[in-house]
C-alpha cells in the first residue's frame, strides 16, 4: 500500500513544534490546534479557547485529519466566554443591554435641602493635634440666674446658678482627666468682669471659690470689657506656619450668660479683634433664656444669641440655647458636648451626637 508523502504545508507546520503533544499538556495541544489551521490565526484580536476549555478526547488521539468543522464550532461557543473574560481581566467594558437600561446615579433627583460646605474664611487652619487648653470659664452671675425654673434629676425646681456650679465642676474634673496639662481659669460677670480665679491645672483650686458665689442685679453688660480683660491675661500662641506647626496650647473662653436686656452691643477695638480672629482662640456660648415661657420676649433672646453667633467669623466656635423652663439635664448635654478639643471637633453644623442613624436627635440623654 503506497504510503503518501507529506506536502510542503505539512512539513511547515510540524517544524513549529516545539512541545511534545501529550494529552497533559494543554500547550502542547493549543499549538497541535494552530498547526491544524483550524483555530491557529494570525490576526491576534481572534479569541483563543482557554486551557480547560479542551474537550474530550483532544490529545494523542486527535489528529490533523479530524473534521474541521466540529473543531470550528467549538471554538465559536467558547469565543464569546473567553473575550467576556479577557475584558473583565483587562477593564474593558462588555456591552449589554442590561448596562444601557441601568439607570445613572447623576440623573438622580438633588436634596431639596443640599449641605453647604463651609467657604474658605471658615476653613481650619491649625493642625487637628490635642494640645492643652486653657479654658476661661466665664459664669454671668445676674438675678435671671436665681430663677427657680429648671427642673433638676428628682423633679423639683431649681436656679441656673446651683446647676451651672455643678456643671462647671463636672466639666473641669473631666477634661482633667482626659488631659492633666489643661489649665482652667475663672471670672465672673456682673456689671463688670472680674477675673476670680488665675489659670490653674488642679481642679479643686478652681471649685473652692466656685461655691462662694451669688447673683447680683445688674443693669448693663459690656461684652468688650469681657473680652479686654480676657486680652490682658492671656497671650496667644504666634507660629511661623499655622497650617503646618502644631500650637503649644490653645485659649478657650466658654461664657454662661443669662440676661435679655436686647440686642448686644459691641465694638471691640483692635487688640481684642485680632485675638478674636486668631485661630489659636475659641469663644463658645452657652446661653439660658425664658423664651419657652415667656413668648413675647421671644424676639428679644433670639436676637442676642444671635448677636453671640455672630462674634464668630471663623465657624469654630459652639453656641447652645437653652430654655430655664425645661429640665436641667439640656443644661448638662450642653456641656458634654463642649468637653471636645476645640482643634479636633468638627463644626457645629456638621456635629452629629446620635449612636445610630435613627435615633431621634431631640431626646434628652445625660451624657457627662
Amino acid at each position: 500500500m503506497e504510503t503518501p508523502q507529506p506536502g510542503p504545508a505539512d512539513g511547515e507546520e510540524r517544524s513549529v513544534e516545539l512541545r511534545p503533544r501529550t494529552r497533559s499538556n494543554p500547550e502542547g495541544a493549543e499549538d497541535r490546534r494552530s498547526s491544524t489551521g483550524s483555530l491557529g490565526n494570525s490576526n491576534p484580536s481572534t479569541p483563543q479557547p482557554a486551557v480547560g476549555s479542551r474537550v474530550e478526547g483532544e490529545g494523542e488521539a486527535s489528529t490533523s485529519d479530524s473534521p474541521p468543522s466540529s473543531t470550528t464550532t467549538t471554538a465559536q461557543t467558547v469565543a464569546p466566554i473567553v473575550a467576556a473574560t479577557v475584558n473583565a481581566i483587562v477593564g474593558l467594558p462588555t456591552p449589554t443591554p442590561v448596562a444601557k437600561d441601568r439607570p445613572k446615579p447623576s440623573q438622580a433627583p438633588p436634596p431639596l435641602t443640599p449641605p453647604i460646605p463651609p467657604t474658605a474664611e471658615f476653613q481650619l487652619r491649625a493642625p487637628r493635634v490635642n494640645c492643652p487648653e486653657k479654658v476661661i470659664i466665664c459664669l454671668d452671675l445676674s438675678e435671671e440666674m436665681s430663677s427657680q425654673k429648671l427642673e433638676s434629676f428628682n423633679g423639683s425646681k431649681t436656679n441656673a446658678l446651683n446647676i451651672s456650679q455643678k456643671m462647671i465642676e463636672m466639666f473641669v474634673r473631666t477634661k482633667h482627666k482626659i488631659d492633666k496639662r489643661h489649665e482652667f481659669a475663672l471670672v465672673v460677670v456682673n456689671d463688670d468682669a472680674l477675673w476670680l480665679s488665675g489659670f490653674t491645672s488642679d481642679p479643686r483650686e478652681l471649685c473652692s471659690c466656685l461655691y462662694d458665689l451669688d447673683t447680683n442685679v445688674c443693669e448693663t453688660f459690656n461684652l468688650e470689657d469681657l473680652l479686654s480683660v480676657i486680652r490682658q491675661k492671656i497671650d496667644l500662641p504666634l507660629m511661623d506656619n499655622i497650617q503646618t506647626i502644631p500650637p503649644p496650647f490653645v485659649v478657650r473662653t466658654l461664657l454662661i450668660y443669662s440676661r435679655h436686656a436686647g440686642q448686644l452691643q459691641f465694638s471691640p477695638s483692635d487688640a481684642v479683634n485680632s485675638m478674636l480672629l486668631s485661630p489659636y482662640f475659641f469663644f463658645d456660648v452657652v446661653y439660658l433664656h425664658n423664651g419657652a415661657e415667656e413668648q413675647g420676649d421671644e424676639a428679644s433672646w433670639r436676637d442676642i444669641y444671635t448677636s453671640f453667633c455672630n462674634l464668630d467669623s471663623k465657624g469654630t466656635c459652639y453656641h447652645f440655647e437653652v430654655s430655664l423652663c425645661g429640665p436641667a439635664i439640656e443644661l448638662h448635654n450642653c456641656m458634654a458636648k463642649l468637653l471636645s478639643h476645640p482643634l479636633q471637633r468638627p463644626f457645629q453644623s456638621h456635629a452629629s451626637y446620635s449612636l445610630l442613624e435613627g435615633d431621634d436627635p431631640q431626646e434628652v440623654e445625660a451624657t457627662v
